[in-house]
């Protein structure tokens, strides 16, 4: 790919690096959740979140709390679980279960980060 010209030269990993690690993360667990993007409207069930968020660390969620995220209240039912979730993981949780809902790709985004950066610490601690 050719270099587009960030300000400040950080290396900023890509939406699409993020959302591909998110995949590879979740299919990796054996679950069948995958999203495309961050725009993906199937984020708002709150499903795949959760199934990486086990992925990360099974202990963390418990199953029986997780609903189908097919009715609006399921969908929040889930969203407000992930973020109490990702919060006892110590992500860091700029979102509301809002944003997750109606899937604003950008805060999704940040809560997806902060999680890979999780793993990745949490990865380094078990080794």
């Amino acid at each position: 790919g050719g270099g587009g010209g960030g300000a400040g030269g950080a290396v900023k990993i890509s939406d699409a690096e993020i959302c591909k690690w998110a995949n590879a993360k979740v299919a990796a667990a054996g679950k069948s959740e995958h999203i495309s993007s961050f725009k993906d409207k199937s984020i708002g069930s709150g499903q795949f979140l959760l199934a990486l968020l086990a992925a990360i660390e099974p202990r963390v969620v418990d199953a029986s709390i997780v609903t189908s995220g097919e009715s609006d209240d399921d969908k929040a039912l889930n969203a407000k679980y992930v973020l109490s979730v990702a919060r006892k993981l110590g992500a860091a949780v700029f979102l509301t279960w809002e944003d997750i809902v109606e899937v604003k790709p950008k805060m999704v985004m940040t809560l997806v980060a902060s999680l890979q950066l999780i793993a990745e610490l949490r990865g380094r601690e078990h080794k």
